[in-house]
């Protein structure tokens, strides 16, 4: 079984403008539309493949990977300039996701919204989701106890938690994104799992000692293709690391869409396979045997 624990569907409406210039801006310094899928033709819609992928991509990798199950995430920009409201991104999300059972979308809710909580359950009630996205950066420190109704909530919901770690683009801030800042949060819940994602990405070092000391907090192997190509090894030590601490709490995810311009998921999951420290019985639980515990499925 394999499931992949992080991916996205994104509307070009629901990313702010600034946010969106920012993800495409490095990737167009280097590649022209001669040779690339991009194309950037004004500064006002900054149109990128990612935006609004067709369906039938998504569809298409799961058919050539072998993948059971992918987690869709939804990540709720609309206190800092989506031009699309959660409510209908949320459904844009979970209509294209009805379309193929093998998707498992999560809601996203802000918790700075005046009507988080609330939002919580009327998304949940509506949709059922199996667990809810969170993205720091936009401007809230996950501990700060003014977030305890929403977590309670979360809790009450029964919902599994993915949090972003790590670096963040403009206007949002990484310093809201450290693994670390998640941790009396998961010691107060303690029967609600946290996916920590991208191994906790450039704040790597928090990771460890959190997972040590909460049982309930998990990681997430995505964009940990971004060392391709200059360090592959690095991608086998960090896996190695984690899984060699962590057998039952890591989890795979490709970041889906975000890397297949350059190195898409089929060789993301063949340079895993690839590792020295990938026995048979670590790969079926990093590939989809502990994310199908974590969902319950």
């Amino acid at each position: 079984m394999i499931i992949d624990a992080h991916t996205h569907m994104w509307d070009r409406k629901s990313i702010p403008d600034e946010v969106a210039l920012a993800y495409v801006s490095p990737i167009m310094d280097k590649l022209t539309s001669e040779d690339s899928m991009f194309r950037v033709d004004s500064d006002e819609d900054i149109p990128f493949e990612d935006f609004g992928m067709p369906l039938e991509m998504s569809t298409r990798s799961m058919d050539v990977n072998g993948i059971d199950h992918s987690v869709v995430l939804i990540t709720d920009f609309g206190l800092i300039g989506s031009r699309m409201d959660i409510e209908e991104y949320t459904d844009w999300v979970f209509t294209r996701c009805s379309a193929d059972d093998r998707f498992l979308p999560f809601i996203g809710v802000d918790p700075n919204r005046s009507n988080a909580c609330e939002l919580l359950r009327k998304l949940t009630d509506r949709y059922e989701p199996l667990g809810v996205k969170m993205y720091p950066a936009t401007g809230f420190y996950p501990d700060d106890p003014k977030y305890d109704e929403y977590w309670d909530t979360v809790e009450d919901l029964g919902l599994v938690v993915t949090t972003h770690a790590g670096m963040a683009f403009a206007p949002m801030d990484e310093k809201y994104c450290h693994p670390a800042n998640m941790r009396r949060v998961a010691e107060d819940h303690p029967d609600t799992k946290f996916i920590i994602a991208h191994l906790g990405g450039k704040f790597h070092d928090e990771l460890f000692p959190l997972m040590e000391a909460c049982d309930n907090v998990y990681s997430d192997c995505s964009a940990l293709q971004g060392w391709w190509p200059d360090r592959p090894d690095m991608v086998h030590k960090r896996l190695g690391d984690a899984m060699s601490r962590f057998p039952d709490r890591i989890v795979f995810g490709s970041d889906f869409p975000l890397y297949e311009e350059r190195f898409w998921v089929q060789l993301f999951i063949e340079l895993i396979r690839k590792g020295d420290w990938c026995t048979d019985a670590l790969l079926e639980k990093l590939m989809g045997g502990n994310m199908a515990r974590v969902l319950g499925i």
